[in-house]
């Protein structure tokens, strides 16, 4: 399996933020249980939207859960792992760069425009 991109799909809003998926049908994009779905939030790796006692997930909530998924099944790691490298900073906040060398920065843009 590849690594998941960043992006989000060319017909999410424009922030990717507008939550339109159950929990049924972000389990079935994502190839986990729903199960699973509920223990990630459980965990507090996710926080997707709620009406009610649902669970409704927006297009930046699939693709953070398709790292999660390709942190967990592919690179090995456990939940605090997890955790721990979502939490990491990124490399431009670490080393202070400035904004001419953030504009060529391939990293950078790709995060910038998700």
């Amino acid at each position: 399996m590849k690594e998941p991109s960043c992006k989000a799909s060319p017909c999410a809003d424009d922030t990717g933020s507008e939550p339109v998926y159950t929990i049924g049908i972000a389990a079935r994009m994502l190839k986990v249980c729903p199960a699973t779905l509920r223990i990630w939030e459980r965990k507090g790796l996710v926080k997707p939207s709620r009406l009610g006692k649902n669970r409704f997930y927006s297009n930046r909530d699939v693709e953070r859960l398709r790292m999660i998924r390709y942190l967990i099944q592919e690179k090995g790691l456990n939940i605090e792992g997890v955790k721990a490298v979502l939490e990491m900073k990124h490399c431009w906040e670490i080393r202070k760069c400035s904004s001419s060398d953030r504009a060529h920065c391939p990293v950078y843009q790709q995060v910038a425009s998700a």
